[in-house]
């Protein structure tokens, strides 16, 4: 397999790998973690059940896994369209309640796991504990933020970023009057254009509209409403997070839900919803 097979095998299962990578690395962390503590007491003369301290980890490494998708929903819901300042203050702010979860959860499950031992679990002095979990819990949440920081940046950097195509070396941040019949795309030092019209379906993504074009899919940082104003009359809008461009849908079926499944020329099935429905039917004249 050869690089450029390498990337885009990665890139169609980027989600799968962002799984893997995150439970190997907690894995890692509860094997050296674990061990370590073992290690720990038996230098100082002391001993306990080797159970003990690989209770304490995965306790604590599985909250923490399960706080991953909440943390990515509120930042992507919300917090990636405040501005800089207000994003970093936000997320200072989150590692309190992300501390509270995480400390009540891996509690909870050290409690079950000591009483189907026999034994009893004691978390300790209250005040000085929470203040210690607290330090802990602030430096994996900022651990935690950067790891998927850095992945989403380098998922961007091989999908490369569509952008306005500039006029007379203007900055292309500037939103063209009228529909690009092309846009800019920047991939790993290279650029080069797409068609317009050869977007099959865009989602939404963030602060990023996601582009998709055959086996290719190239985030572009615009909101889905101005993204929708923008472009030719033969894309529409068929979800909230979903636009599709008509010229490329093969069949729409209607489902139980009220809902209505658009599949297109790719194999690709999106949903669209009844709050666009109205619109779709006259664009369309579908009796549906």
């Amino acid at each position: 397999m050869n690089i450029n097979s390498q990337t885009q095998h990665f890139l169609k299962h980027r989600h799968f790998w962002a799984i893997c990578l995150l439970l190997g690395w907690f894995a890692l962390n509860v094997v050296v973690l674990a061990t370590t503590s073992l290690m720990e007491f038996s230098r100082a003369g002391k001993s306990i059940p080797a159970w003990e301290p690989f209770c304490w980890e995965i306790s604590s490494q599985l909250i923490l896994l399960l706080l991953i998708p909440a943390g990515i929903f509120i930042n992507d819901r919300w917090l990636d369209k405040c501005a800089y300042k207000t994003r970093l203050i936000t997320h200072a702010a989150l590692t309190i309640p992300f501390s509270a979860i995480h400390i009540a959860g891996m509690v909870g499950i050290r409690k079950l796991w000591y009483s189907a031992m026999d034994s009893q679990y004691i978390f300790g002095n209250l005040p000085l504990e929470l203040l210690y979990e607290y330090r802990k819990d602030a430096q994996s949440y900022l651990t935690l933020a950067l790891i998927i920081f850095g992945y989403r940046l380098i998922v961007r950097r091989l999908q490369g970023e569509a952008s306005y195509l500039a006029k007379d070396d203007e900055s292309n941040d500037i939103e063209p009057e009228s529909p690009p019949e092309r846009l800019l795309i920047k991939k790993l030092g290279r650029e080069f254009l797409i068609q317009t019209s050869d977007i099959e379906w865009i989602e939404a993504s963030g602060n990023y509209a996601n582009l998709h074009i055959k086996d290719s899919v190239y985030p572009m940082r615009i909101t889905m409403d101005k993204l929708e104003k923008l472009l030719p009359a033969h894309f529409m809008r068929i979800h909230r997070s979903t636009i599709v461009n008509l010229k490329h849908i093969h069949e729409v079926q209607a489902l139980d839900t009220g809902d209505y499944q658009v599949t297109l020329h790719c194999k690709k099935m999106l949903t669209l919803s009844r709050r666009y429905r109205e619109g779709f039917k006259s664009q369309l004249s579908l009796g549906v």
